[in-house]
C-alpha cells in the first residue's frame, strides 16, 4: 500500500509587512490582528449556531491543544505498539514476529478503541500516551475484522486516572472540516492533520474485502495514524483506517460512525456476532428496455433480483425477477441507491448493515406486477474475505506442503447448485510448495488445487487429511479440475519423510489442528 505525506510551509509576504506597519499607528488592530493569526497547534474556525443550506449545523472549531480541557482529551488519545506474529504461507511451520505501531482513544467504559489490522494476529501490546515514557499493557477483548475495528482493555486500572474518554458523534456532512489524530511515522508525539469531507461511499475496506460505508478525506492518513480519531468540534465522526488503493496524495479513509456504533451494540450482550449478509444478487434497473420489459412506470423505482444464494434464508422469501422497491420503507433508486442524507445517495446495501445479526428486514417489493411486503430474518453473518488471527494449517507429505483455501463463490442459483457434485465441499486444498526430494523430481515448482485423491472428493482440509493418510495403494493420484495429475510413490514418499522433517528445519509435518485425527488414525490401525 503505497502512501505520501502530506507536507506544507507556510507563506509569508507582503500582507505580513503591511500588517506590522498598520500595527505601528493602529496599536488596538495589530492586537486583534495578532489574535486571528497567529500559529497555534490546530488552526480553528469560530464555532456558530449558523446552519447551512440544507439544514446542517455550521462546523464548529475543532479541539483546540492549548487549553486544559483539549488537553486531557488529548491524553485520551494513545500510541499503540502491537508485537504480532507473522507467519508465511510457503513455509506455514514457521513464524516469526513484527512490531507494527497503530493509533487508539479512550471511549465510554474504560475501552480503547482502534484498527482491527493494528492489533491483528498480537502476542504483546502496549500503550503509550503522548509526550509520556510510560507504557501500559493492553489486551484485545473484542475484534470485528469485517468492520476492521478493535475494542482493547488496559490491565494497570491507573491508566484512566489522565484525560477523558472521547464521545461519538454522528456521521459528518460532505465538505464538512475535520481533524484527524494518530502518531504517524517519522516522530513520536501527537500529530494532527486537518481536512474536508469530500465522499461518504459505499467502498471496500482493504483490511476485509468487503465493502461497507466510509468517509473520504483529503487529509495525509499514513502508517501510523491507522485508529486514531477524526474529530469535528469535539466528537469523533470517524476512525482513520486506510489510504487510497492507487496510492493518490492526500486522499485517506475513516470508518463512519454507524459502523462504529454497530460494533459497540453487537458488543452489549459480551458477545460479537458480526454483521448480517444479504444473500441476493441484484442488478440496476438504469435501462429503458430493461424497465419497460418489467413493466415499470415512471414513479416505480427499485433494483432487480438476478440470483438468490441456494441454501440461504432469502431462498425462502426472495425470488430470482423480483424487483426490490423499498428496504425498511426508504425508497430504493433505479442505480440501486437510498438517501442517507439530504441530497446525498449510497448503495441500499448500506440499509442492511444496520442490522444487527437475527434483525428483520423490511423489504417492498413487486413480483409478477404485484406489490408484496417481505418480512426477511438476518440469519447469517458475512465473513472476511481473508483469514485473521489464525495459524496456518498445512500437512506435508512427500515434500508436498498442502493448505486450505476458502472457496471463491458459495453464491449459487438453486438450479446450479442441485446439479453441483461438489455442493457440500467448505474448503478447498492446494499444493503450495513442493520441498525438493528425490520421490518428487519434476513437480519441484509445481502449485495447484486439488479436486480428487485417486478419485475420491473430499469437502474440507481435514477429510482431506483422513484421506491421504488411508490410501493403502502404492501410488497415490492426486488431480486437480482439468485433470492434471501427480502421482506420489507412498513408499518414497515415508522412507524420506523423517530426512525432510531434519532438512527443512520442521518440528511437525502438519499443524496442531489435526493431530487429534492422526491419533483418532493410529487407535484405528489393525
Amino acid at each position: 500500500m503505497k502512501v505520501f505525506a502530506q507536507c506544507g510551509v507556510p507563506a509569508v509576504g507582503l500582507s505580513f509587512l503591511v500588517s506590522l506597519l498598520l500595527s505601528l499607528a493602529m496599536p488596538s488592530l495589530a492586537a486583534e490582528d495578532k489574535k486571528v493569526t497567529e500559529a497555534s497547534p490546530v488552526e480553528t474556525t469560530l464555532a456558530t449556531d449558523e446552519v447551512d443550506e440544507v439544514g446542517f449545523p455550521v462546523a464548529k472549531s475543532p479541539i483546540d491543544l492549548t487549553n486544559t480541557e483539549a488537553d486531557e482529551m488529548a491524553q485520551s488519545i494513545v500510541k499503540i505498539y502491537t508485537t504480532a506474529e507473522k507467519n508465511s504461507t510457503l513455509a506455514p511451520w514457521n513464524s516469526d514476529s513484527e512490531s507494527m505501531i497503530g493509533t487508539g482513544f479512550v471511549i465510554k467504559g474504560n475501552r480503547i478503541l482502534t484498527n482491527a489490522h493494528v492489533v491483528e494476529s498480537n502476542t504483546f501490546i502496549e500503550l503509550q500516551r503522548d509526550g509520556k515514557p510510560d507504557r501500559y499493557e493492553a489486551e484485545v477483548v473484542a475484534i470485528s475484522h469485517e468492520a476492521d475495528l478493535a475494542l482493547l482493555k488496559v490491565k494497570d486500572e491507573s491508566f484512566f486516572k489522565k484525560g477523558k474518554f472521547l464521545e461519538l458523534g454522528e456521521l459528518p456532512r460532505v465538505h464538512q472540516e475535520i481533524s484527524v489524530y494518530g502518531f504517524p511515522t517519522g516522530g513520536d508525539t501527537l500529530s494532527v492533520t486537518k481536512g474536508i469531507v469530500s465522499r461518504i461511499e459505499y467502498l471496500e475496506y482493504a483490511h476485509s474485502g468487503l465493502a461497507s460505508q466510509a468517509i473520504q478525506i483529503d487529509a495525509a492518513i499514513n502508517p501510523g495514524n491507522s485508529g486514531g480519531p477524526a474529530l469535528a468540534g469535539n466528537k469523533v465522526v470517524g476512525v482513520a483506517m486506510q489510504v487510497a488503493a492507487n496510492g493518490e496524495e492526500n486522499i485517506g479513509y475513516m470508518i463512519p460512525p454507524s459502523i462504529i456504533n454497530h460494533f459497540l451494540k453487537d458488543l452489549e450482550d459480551g458477545r460479537y456476532d458480526g454483521f448480517p449478509e444479504f444473500a441476493v444478487v441484484t442488478e440496476q434497473l438504469v435501462n429503458p428496455a430493461l424497465r419497460s420489459k418489467h413493466n415499470l412506470s415512471k414513479e416505480q423505482t427499485g433494483v432487480l433480483i438476478t440470483k438468490v444464494c441456494a441454501g440461504a434464508t432469502p431462498e425462502q422469501y426472495l425470488k430470482v425477477g423480483d424487483i426490490i422497491t423499498k428496504i425498511d420503507h426508504e425508497p430504493v433508486e433505479n442505480n440501486g441507491t437510498v438517501l442517507f442524507q439530504p441530497s446525498k445517495y449510497i448503495d441500499f446495501n448500506y440499509r442492511v448493515d444496520q442490522h444487527q445479526l437475527n434483525d428483520t428486514l423490511h423489504l417492498d417489493i413487486i413480483r409478477d406486477g404485484k406489490p408484496l411486503t417481505v418480512q426477511l430474518p438476518l440469519d447469517r453473518a458475512v465473513t472476511s474475505v481473508y483469514s485473521h488471527d489464525t495459524k496456518p494449517r498445512y500437512f506435508i507429505y512427500g515434500g508436498y506442503v498442502f493448505t486450505p483455501t476458502q472457496l471463491a463463490d458459495t453464491c449459487q442459483h438453486r438450479k446450479d447448485y442441485d446439479k453441483n457434485e461438489f455442493k457440500d465441499k467448505t474448503e478447498n486444498v492446494s499444493i503450495v510448495k513442493v520441498l525438493a526430494a528425490s520421490s518428487n523430481v519434476g513437480y519441484h515448482d509445481l502449485a495447484m488445487r486439488v479436486q480428487l485423491i485417486n478419485g475420491q472428493t473430499f469437502n474440507d482440509f481435514r477429510q482431506f487429511y483422513k484421506l491421504m493418510k488411508q490410501v493403502k495403494t502404492p501410488y497415490i493420484t492426486l488431480e486437480d479440475l482439468d485433470g492434471y495429475q501427480v502421482v506420489i510413490d507412498r513408499q518414497a514418499a515415508e522412507e524420506e519423510h523423517v530426512e525432510l522433517l531434519k532438512r527443512y528445519n520442521m518440528e511437525s509435518s502438519q499443524s496442531p489442528d489435526l493431530d487429534d485425527l492422526e491419533a483418532e488414525l493410529a487407535k484405528a490401525k489393525p
